[in-house]
Formats: C-alpha cells, structure tokens, sequence
C-alpha cells in the first residue's frame, strides 16, 4: 500500500476529508501546513501515518501500525479529557451538571 492511499483512508473517515483537503502534499507524500490554521487534529494525524508509515511492511502491516498509532493517541486525548473533567468536577464543587 503506498502512503498517499492510506492517506485516503483516513481522510475518508475524517470529517470533510480535511486530512486529503487541507493537511497532505500527495505530490510530495508528506504532511502541509495549512497556512489559514485550522483543524490542528487534522495535521497531527497525517503527521503521525506519515511518521510511522513503513514502504517495506505488507498492506496488513501498515493498516496495524497506523492503526497502533492512532489507537496510542485516542488514549493519550482519553487521558487529558478525563484530567480536564476531574478538575471541572472539583471546580464546582464536586457537582456535575
């Protein structure tokens, strides 16, 4: 599988296909700036399929390496917004709404 095809992929499932749209160079196979800013998330996930992308690992073998990596970072994301929630929780007194 070539990189821009898994690009595809997960622009496909991203919402408005930003990641192709906005956030990938195909000519170039790597990750762009988009000079307006934006949907940072966007360029972090293109960022992370192109740093762990391997030409040489069969299409199953990508797939699960990105995959990994996308896996690593929801938890990542899970583990900031439940600190965010605690210390909202502890801000309102313990209250939730």
């Amino acid at each position: 599988m070539k990189l821009n095809e898994l690009i595809e992929i997960v622009s496909a499932a991203y919402p408005d296909g930003l990641i192709a749209v906005e956030y990938w160079d195909f000519k170039r196979q790597c990750p762009r700036r988009n000079p307006k800013g934006g949907d940072t998330l966007a360029l972090f996930i293109a960022l992370e399929i192109k740093d762990t992308y391997d030409s040489d690992a069969t299409d199953e073998q990508q797939l699960e390496t990105a995959l990994r990596a996308i896996e690593r970072a929801r938890g990542d994301l899970d583990t900031v917004s439940e600190a965010l929630t605690k210390e909202l929780e502890k801000r309102r007194g313990g209250k939730q709404e």
